[in-house]
């Protein structure tokens, strides 16, 4: 693949409408210029007499000529058409989806008291002045990471809270986790493990269960042992079924985040008293989509679920994603490319370091154009004037076009040429982790029904930024339309409308610390 002039490369994939499975690895050889892309597939069953195996789904290729874009506009195709997991959207995306969900603009996330989070919550929120997501952790009494799934009573007053905040034009998602019941769950005693889980967590080849360590400690120093749970089993399905339900039901929260659901991969389960196919195969993405579709059946109205990452086969059942692991240099939004509509997705790790400020601008300006729900950070992220003031317009002028990110789809972000001022900021991501982005982000949407675009722009720099913008309207089937283009920084502010037929090259400057839209109908 090569970027310029004329991009071409090749195009492979495995078209897998269940989603089983399988190990992706990409190989580059820098001294020979070879790059190796290798799928390996678990087999079902394997280790049993008479087993045999069949590709699921195909293994497709094709000479590109194009860039990323084009590439995922040859993967979405594909999977609006066969992917299982593909959701039934209509003229206003997802009917599935409460409609204050896939209007959100702005998230923040916390743990603690209700002292301690609700203040600052509500203080946020006035400050955008548009409805917003709380991600709450550490709602309930339990330590995080540690005695799951034993999650209430939650913490003194918690109920009172969520009624406050979703008074106050926010919307209250608890922490859950999806996947691990720990093997000590009640302080340094095997409470229910044992003598419950056990049975329905994943086991190795020699029947041991599937034990994952993370940062958490029991009360004696020893690391918190986190058992995996099989999503085939009844025993897990109703857990998990009953304490989202329990948490939009009695505590009255309006969502749950299911935590590592569209992150972990999956186990390969070698317990045959589980009735799936042991190792390999689909039955593990089955058996969520059989706990989510449950959960979906039986929970009130207006509220919806979310969880980490974005495996893509739990599109359907999830109304979105956390990307906050969305943190690479040189990053493109293929997802959104192909996803974009079909579930909302919101969230970066904002994190500290002497360039804090700077990444904070660059990850918020890189969601506006994503088109992801913006935000993710602690409420107190305004404390800092400047970076407040910018947020509070990408945030608002994100709201101001809010259809085309849930009613829309992504089109071909527009290039700007000329010289361009480059950034570079410690996203801290994993130890230091240096991004280097263009100060200017750009971005596109449309609502092709509705005959309209919408061209995004975002200034990350404290400077002003020219530049020559080169619009070929035929990109989004404009050829022979003669369209109005008005701009727009807030919310029911336009310029006077501009008529245009054909494509132009037009100079523009871009404020500082700024995001513009052009929105162009037909």
């Amino acid at each position: 693949y090569n970027s310029a002039p004329s991009p071409r490369g090749l195009y492979l994939a495995i078209n897998d409408p269940m989603g089983s499975i399988k190990d992706m690895t990409l190989e580059v050889d820098a001294k020979t210029h070879c790059a190796r892309l290798r799928f390996e597939h678990p087999v079902p069953n394997r280790g049993l007499a008479k087993t045999g195996f069949v590709l699921n789904g195909e293994a497709v290729w094709q000479l590109l000529r194009g860039d990323w874009f084009d590439a995922a506009m040859i993967y979405k195709n594909w999977v609006r058409q066969n992917a299982r997991w593909w959701p039934r959207l209509g003229p206003d995306g997802r009917s599935d989806t409460p409609l204050w969900m896939r209007e959100l603009s702005a998230w923040v996330q916390r743990g603690g008291t209700p002292e301690e989070c609700v203040p600052a919550v509500e203080e946020f929120q006035r400050f955008v002045g548009v409805p917003t997501g709380f991600h709450w952790y550490g709602w309930h009494q339990i330590p995080f990471d540690n005695d799951y799934p034993h999650y209430f009573p939650p913490k003194t007053n918690f109920a009172n809270a969520v009624k406050e905040l979703q008074e106050s034009n926010v919307f209250v998602m608890p922490y859950i986790n999806g996947r691990l019941w720990d093997t000590h769950d009640r302080g340094t005693d095997d409470f229910e493990f044992s003598r419950v889980a056990l049975p329905a967590a994943t086991k190795d080849p020699d029947g041991r269960p599937y034990i994952e360590i993370y940062g958490s400690k029991e009360t004696n120093g020893n690391p918190v042992q986190l058992a995996v749970m099989c999503p085939t089993t009844s025993l897990w399905q109703k857990t998990v079924h009953d304490v989202v339900l329990g948490l939009l039901g009695k505590e009255g929260t309006r969502a749950v985040y299911i935590d590592q659901v569209a992150a972990a991969p999956p186990q390969l389960c070698m317990d045959a008293s589980h009735g799936h196919p042991l190792g390999g195969g689909h039955w593990w993405n089955e058996g969520y989509w059989r706990m989510l579709d449950a959960i979906r059946r039986d929970m009130p109205p207006d509220r919806m679920l979310t969880t980490e990452c974005n495996a893509e086969p739990f599109v359907r059942w999830f109304d979105g994603y956390l990307t906050w692991h969305w943190q690479f240099d040189e990053q493109v939004p293929v997802f959104p490319a192909v996803y974009g509509g079909a579930v909302q997705m919101f969230g970066r790790a904002y994190r500290g370091g002497p360039t804090k400020d700077l990444a904070l601008r660059m990850k918020a300006g890189q969601q506006f154009v994503f088109g992801e729900q913006i935000g993710w950070f602690d409420p107190n992220v305004i404390e800092n004037k400047q970076n407040a003031a910018f947020l509070r317009q990408v945030i608002r002028l994100r709201w101001g076009l809010r259809r085309y990110f849930y009613a829309g789809e992504m089109a071909r972000p527009p290039r700007l040429s000329g010289p361009m001022p480059r950034l570079t900021a410690d996203w801290q991501w994993s130890g230091k982790w240096l991004v280097t982005k263009d100060a200017v982000l750009t971005g596109a949407w449309k609502i092709p029904a509705e005959q309209r675009l919408v061209l995004l722009f975002v200034n990350m720099s404290d400077q002003p930024v020219s530049s020559i913008l080169d619009f070929d309207p035929a990109q989004y089937g404009l050829a022979d339309h003669t369209y109005k283009c008005v701009t727009i920084k807030q919310p029911g502010d336009a310029s006077e409308p501009q008529s245009r037929t054909g494509p132009f090259k037009q100079s523009v400057t871009f404020a500082p610390l700024e995001a513009v839209a052009w929105e162009l109908r037909w």
